[in-house]
């Protein structure tokens, strides 16, 4: 009858040994489990934040892109540009060499591209750009009215006859974010829209409507960055 009760107990102990061990096992592989997925989360997560990022940018300067050409395209503009102002080193004094360059471009057909010549220009040689957008922005300019000047060399190199230069600004709208440029290198077109009945007014008009909107977009990707 001892006997008999003794191999129970035994055999109880052994169920429960076996449990135990058993738990710890399922345990420790629920935790490794558990770790892997983090693990495996933790890796995806900047992975994916970077493709959303990158596709916001994409589509922000797809947007971009777009009203610049339907500006031309309405206009009918040889070309037009976007031109953001950034920091290009420190003099001795280490004051900040301001410079610019041409972030976006929407050319009409065989018109010669202006993007890799105007990369990281200094400011300084386009003084009299400053004074217009100061004096007359959004106005339709001749290129023959203009004083001697680096601003007025690099447009007759580029064959341009008429343009406009528009202001962008930062969100707080005092701070330059650079300006917009629209180039007619075939004095006809200008014409053919005046003909149309088509008064300078409602160009300018729509040339200050369409840069706020490229402002918009932006002054976005400035504070996002």
């Amino acid at each position: 009858m001892i006997e008999a009760t003794d191999s129970i107990v035994t055999m109880k102990d052994a169920i429960r040994a076996v449990g135990e061990v058993a738990g710890i096992f399922i345990m420790g592989l629920g935790v490794g489990i558990i770790g892997v997925l983090r693990k495996r989360t933790m890796s995806l997560k900047p992975s994916q934040w970077t493709s959303i990022k990158e596709k916001k940018f994409v589509k922000q300067h797809g947007q971009v892109h777009e009203l610049l050409t339907e500006m031309r395209v309405t206009l009918r503009a040889s070309r037009c540009l976007i031109f953001q102002f950034h920091n290009g080193g420190n003099f001795s004094d280490g004051s900040s060499i301001k410079r610019f360059s041409v972030t976006h471009e929407s050319c009409a057909s065989g018109i010669t591209s202006m993007l890799l010549e105007s990369q990281d220009v200094l400011l300084t040689r386009y003084i009299e750009a400053i004074r217009i957008l100061e004096e007359s922005p959004n106005k339709i300019l001749s290129v023959n009215s203009l004083p001697l000047s680096c601003f007025r060399s690099g447009l007759e190199i580029n064959n341009v006859v008429f343009f406009t230069i528009s202001t962008l600004k930062c969100l707080d709208g005092l701070t330059p974010l650079g300006f917009v440029c629209c180039h007619w290198c075939d004095l006809n077109e200008l014409d053919g829209i005046h003909e149309e009945g088509i008064e300078e007014s409602s160009i300018e008009q729509l040339i200050t409507q369409t840069t706020h909107q490229i402002n918009n977009y932006l002054s976005i990707k400035k504070t996002e960055k």
